[in-house]
């Protein structure tokens, strides 16, 4: 009975251990995420999404908002993070969402590394590894650590809902991956999709080994084709119904965010819808959606990280292949049956994570084939319009792919590393060879390894600083920041060249051993020699990025803008300074016209907007009125369309090319009553019809100006006109 009180006291303590591990993992990964998003309020995209939730429960919030008033896409996001707003200030609000979004996160991210690696602390390197390559790799500008948005709810349950997956668990994770459905139907939507295929396809293995067993066990004889073709769709609509509980219960799940988005066009003509798809896709959107649009150096860098990882899944297979062949006849001498099931679990959960960066890769691949196809159809004559595409290429083929391959270079770098330095590390061992050279040997290799990477980034650093001092201007040289992508890019094909000639080396020693006295000792030094490189490999790719967190370190420590102010730095003070001057001056029902590149104007100034650039809306309807808009305020005049400079000057520009009068009849038909502009350069001073324009915006509606920003008063909102009414019929003289 004391043996069993002793026993049963030890699993506790485990468990306690275990769980206070978990813990502290998920704290670590939290760090790592609050590192690489606790950008200042708002985020890029935390006005929408916020705005939006906000507006969902409390309509009176910036009533007159033309966007905040159209059909909502997002819904479950808007209904549950909404309800927040009760109990939180709009920048506590945000907050509260990032630690809720980061943590929950962190929990599915550790689920999911340990379902892959379940090795202690592995999952913070993992989760490190891929914010960056996520980052520096990515080819349509997906994230994930950032603001509070839908995709930010979502991504935790497909995490989970992946993580089930890939243990062959798929009931459970089609109910997860229907709840990240419903907070953003495209993010959990691709991934059912991907996760399907790697079901097909385990599906189909599982079928092939089974049947090769019978075969072996002279259960089965040969069967005609049709016969065969039977028992295979036969045993697929078997698997089929054994998982049909899940598809049918997340898929029910997901109608919370797929019927939303399937309402929006209800109502528009098939015309209005056809234009909307093109304005969303070719003019606003193109950069997430157009691959063909995006510059040569992020398709080039995706393309060589998605080989690299087709390299390490298809040679790691067959690597790995040998190495446990030989494991698992030593565990059956030895009796230990466990560690080969172990091992085949492993292959399999591998295989199925294979499959799926194979799916979210094949769907970014037909996207281009629609876009490039589309071009090249035009270019011969077949079709009249390239932008025919635009109803398909909407979906975001390239969304998958951005964080599935760079998912896939993490975990199966990290197999392999850990994987060959485990089976190398043991045959040292067996050899009797000394673990002091062993270690000694490996922190070697990382010294070496750590001071070639600082010394490429010094380099590349010295160079920039080069180019910038023979291209300087008046004597301005602008500070060049270390590229971190390209630095570590030089690296890993550095190392790759000392790999492949240290492993011809290693060989050719291994080759020359001429007596088993001499030769015990030279296997020794190629197995120490190769588990150093290996091990340092894995370390390169899943642990470098981790001096990517430096860099955010640092940057805690100075001044940080919110990412959505004004694209230069240099006007952001003066930005904030003009909307916080509107928040306390101007009537709450006033509309206000702002400069194009100022996205966080409602979240400082809380006064509503006659449109936005940032903020387009996901109605076809609203989405046309948009752009008629966009086209209004912000398009220069007397510009041709597809001149560089049509939408690319300053907002004071555009009004002294329009003249004042011009922009009071505008804003009086658009119905805002407040501009805020750009103080103009000191060459206005140079061009007397230039400055005679600006002179009468002065003179006539200037309420409040700062360095960088002017506030341009151009109509009386409606609380104004009234109340001035008001005032006149009490002034005016009674009749009696």
């Amino acid at each position: 009975m004391a043996i069993d009180d002793l026993q049963r006291s030890k699993d506790v303590a485990l468990k306690r251990g275990s769980l206070g591990i978990a813990l502290f993992e998920i704290l670590l990964i939290f760090v790592v995420f609050v590192f690489y998003g606790a950008w200042p309020t708002p985020d890029v995209n935390e006005q929408y999404y916020v705005g939006k939730a906000i507006h969902f429960w409390n309509p009176s919030w910036l009533s007159a908002d033309p966007f905040l008033n159209t059909p909502d896409s997002h819904w479950l996001f808007y209904a549950t993070f909404g309800l927040l707003s009760f109990l939180f200030s709009q920048n506590v609000l945000v907050w509260v969402g990032r630690v809720l979004v980061w943590l929950f996160t962190a929990c599915a991210w550790r689920r999911l590394s340990r379902a892959l690696i379940p090795i202690d602390f592995v999952s913070v390197l993992t989760a490190t590894a891929f914010a960056f390559y996520l980052e520096s790799f990515h080819l349509a500008g997906e994230w994930i650590i950032g603001g509070v948005e839908g995709k930010s709810l979502a991504f935790p349950f497909v995490f989970w809902g992946l993580a089930c997956c890939l243990e062959g668990k798929y009931n459970r994770g089609w109910i997860l991956l229907g709840l990240g459905s419903a907070f953003h139907p495209l993010v959990g939507g691709w991934t059912v999709l991907a996760c399907l295929v790697a079901w097909a396809l385990d599906a189909h293995w599982r079928y092939g080994a089974s049947l090769k067993a019978r075969r072996a066990g002279n259960d089965e004889t040969r069967r005609t084709l049709g016969k065969r073709f039977a028992n295979r769709l036969g045993a697929f609509v078997k698997e089929l119904l054994a998982t049909a509980p899940g598809l049918i219960a997340g898929g029910a799940i997901s109608l919370l965010g797929v019927i939303p988005a399937l309402k929006l066009d209800a109502g528009a003509s098939a015309e209005t819808i056809r234009e909307s798809r093109r304005i969303y896709v070719f003019e606003r959107l193109q950069h997430h959606l157009v691959a063909s649009s995006l510059p040569w150096t992020f398709l080039t860098r995706f393309a060589l990280m998605t080989l690299v990882v087709a390299a390490l899944a298809t040679l790691g297979a067959y690597l790995l292949k040998g190495l446990r062949e030989e494991r698992e006849s030593r565990s059956k001498e030895n009796g230990d049956l466990q560690g080969v099931q172990i091992a085949a679990v492993t292959d399999s959960r591998f295989a199925r994570l294979g499959a799926f960066v194979f799916a979210a890769t094949l769907f970014a691949l037909v996207g281009a084939a629609f876009d490039w196809g589309s071009k090249y159809l035009a270019s011969t004559g077949r079709i009249a319009d390239p932008e025919v595409v635009a109803g398909v290429l909407r979906y975001y083929w390239y969304r998958l792919s951005d964080w599935a391959v760079p998912f896939g270079l993490v975990f199966f770098a990290t197999r392999l590393g850990l994987e060959v330095a485990r089976e190398l590390r043991a045959r040292v061992r067996d050899e009797g060879f000394s673990h002091v050279v062993f270690v000694a040997s490996a922190l070697f290799t990382l010294l070496v390894g750590a001071a070639g990477y600082w010394g490429l980034r010094f380099f590349f650093f010295r160079r920039a600083v080069a180019v910038a001092r023979a291209s300087a201007v008046g004597g301005l040289v602008p500070l060049p920041k270390p590229t971190e992508a390209v630095s570590f890019m030089a690296l890993i094909a550095a190392l790759g060249l000392v790999l492949l000639f240290s492993g011809t080396f290693a060989a050719w020693r291994r080759l020359r051993k001429t007596s088993k006295e001499i030769g015990a000792p030279r296997r020794c030094f190629s197995a120490t020699f190769l588990t150093c490189l290996s091990v340092w490999l894995t370390l390169i790719v899943v642990a470098a990025p981790c001096w990517r967190l430096c860099y955010y370190v640092d940057l805690r420590g100075t001044k940080v803008i919110p990412r959505s102010a004004p694209p230069k730095e240099s006007i952001a003070d003066g930005w904030i300074d003009a909307c916080r001057w509107v928040r306390d001056n101007t009537p709450e029902d006033a509309i206000f016209l702002v400069p194009r590149g100022c996205e966080s104007f409602k979240w400082h100034a809380r006064r509503a907007e006659a449109g936005n650039w940032k903020e387009i809306p996901q109605d076809a309807n609203s989405i046309v009125e948009w752009s008629r808009k966009m086209e209004r305020f912000y398009a220069n005049p007397g510009d041709p369309e597809g001149s560089p400079t049509r939408w690319n000057q300053a907002l004071n520009v555009v009004f002294l090319n329009k003249g004042r009068e011009r922009v009071l009849k505008e804003s009086a038909e658009d119905g805002y009553h407040y501009a805020i502009v750009e103080t103009p350069p000191y060459t206005i001073f140079t061009v007397p019809e230039a400055l005679r324009r600006w002179q009468e915006f002065v003179d006539h509606d200037r309420v409040y100006e700062n360095t960088q920003f002017v506030v341009l008063k151009l109509h009386d909102p409606p609380s104004v006109a009234a109340q001035k009414t008001f005032d006149a019929d009490e002034k005016a003289p009674s009749k009696d």
